[in-house]
């Protein structure tokens, strides 16, 4: 396997172009406009291809090329995993491949890796044509603003940690940020409560992300302003703008598509956090909401619990509920771990069925009104 010299990436093109047409990034890494890294089998004929951008990692070509995986395994040990990453802001390695025929072979690459997967499914839509004018779309109360220069100066210690952390994931920077990104947000007063931001751009492609605060969801928000971030888009002249959202995240898939976005594909992928005790959270939650697997989720959650020093309340508060739906008498314990951290959701803990056999216990939390 060669790591490929940055002049070097042309000759990886063919090999990724299929990748390409839904990943703005792995023609952002190729063409050198965000920073990446690029392996392959042979610069001359290449069969394997390993590139790694700021978001996702992405395996393409033939997945029974055993020197390529053998070697890769090695790299990755000795970089990614071994805290060498292009990004160090990004908390997950997160992998795509071309075909699922890779899947036997990521297993033993790696096998080695300190705990499981966590398996993923997302959609990739892409913007079709206009279906809504976003001026008539927005709530009263709220104004629509480009995220430029001057409202983030404005904004100053006030910007939503989520946005900070995902312009430094993608831009690094806020000055890239505003020089080759953009992005728009809704105001509150002069609160930002929902943001639709440019992940990449290269050449006439680009990727956007969209997020809410949760005080105000269910508004027609993010509709709004993905709305206004694609016709910016399309004025500045992108004319493949791209959405990646999970399979499970309904609100996201109705905001793509009421915009005028098309499902392109379904896609599935493979997650590691970095940190261990978030990782085997994730996977609790992955294993509990997704995949209804109870049994599994508690044993994951557990271990979360028992690798972290200060475990949060919502990580407590989900193993008791995957311990409930077992009918384990444990719950009630996780349960009061989850108040004690800092658990506070009566009405939730009140109407969730699996805790239905529990609340004639008299020491079910939910038999307190108020404050414990």
């Amino acid at each position: 396997m060669i790591r490929l010299e940055p002049k070097q990436f042309n000759r990886a093109e063919s090999l990724f172009a299929g990748m390409a047409e839904w990943n703005v990034y792995v023609t952002a890494v190729l063409q050198q406009t965000s920073p990446g890294r690029v392996y392959v089998d042979n610069p001359d004929a290449p069969r394997s291809g390993f590139a790694i951008s700021l978001d996702c990692v992405y395996l393409v070509g033939d997945p029974d090329n055993t020197a390529f995986n053998q070697a890769l395994k090695t790299e990755l040990a000795g970089t990614l995993l071994a805290d060498d990453r292009v990004n160090p802001a990004e908390p997950m390695l997160s992998i795509c491949v071309d075909s699922l025929d890779w899947e036997p072979a990521l297993a033993d690459i790696l096998g080695d890796w300190r705990w499981p997967p966590i398996w993923g499914s997302n959609h990739h839509y892409r913007f079709d044509r206009p279906c809504l004018d976003w001026r008539m779309a927005l709530p009263a109360g709220y104004t629509i603003a480009r995220l430029d220069a001057t409202l983030l100066a404005a904004q100053g210690s006030r910007l939503p940690q989520n946005i900070a952390d995902s312009i430094h994931i993608g831009w690094q920077n806020q000055e890239n940020f505003v020089a080759n990104g953009f992005g728009f947000v809704a105001l509150h007063g002069d609160e930002i409560v929902c943001w639709c931001l440019a992940g990449v751009t290269v050449g006439t492609a680009c990727e956007i992300g969209i997020e809410t605060a949760a005080a105000h969801r269910r508004r027609g928000l993010a509709t709004a302003v993905v709305a206004a971030t694609v016709e910016f888009g399309q004025q500045a002249g992108f004319s493949h703008i791209s959405w990646h959202c999970g399979t499970d995240n309904p609100g996201s898939i109705k905001t793509a598509v009421n915009v005028g976005f098309v499902l392109e594909r379904p896609y599935h992928f493979y997650a590691f956090y970095y940190d261990e005790p978030q990782h085997y959270a994730e996977l609790g939650r992955f294993y509990f909401f997704e995949a209804q697997m109870y049994e599994e989720a508690a044993d994951m959650l557990q271990i979360a619990i028992e690798v972290d020093d200060e475990p949060p309340a919502y990580v407590y508060f989900l193993a008791a509920r995957a311990l409930a739906h077992l009918e384990e008498p444990a719950a009630i314990d996780y349960l009061q771990e989850a108040i004690a951290t800092g658990f506070k959701d009566w009405e939730l803990l009140e109407t969730l069925p699996e805790f239905a056999p529990y609340r004639q216990k008299p020491d079910f939390p939910g038999n307190y009104t108020g404050e414990p």
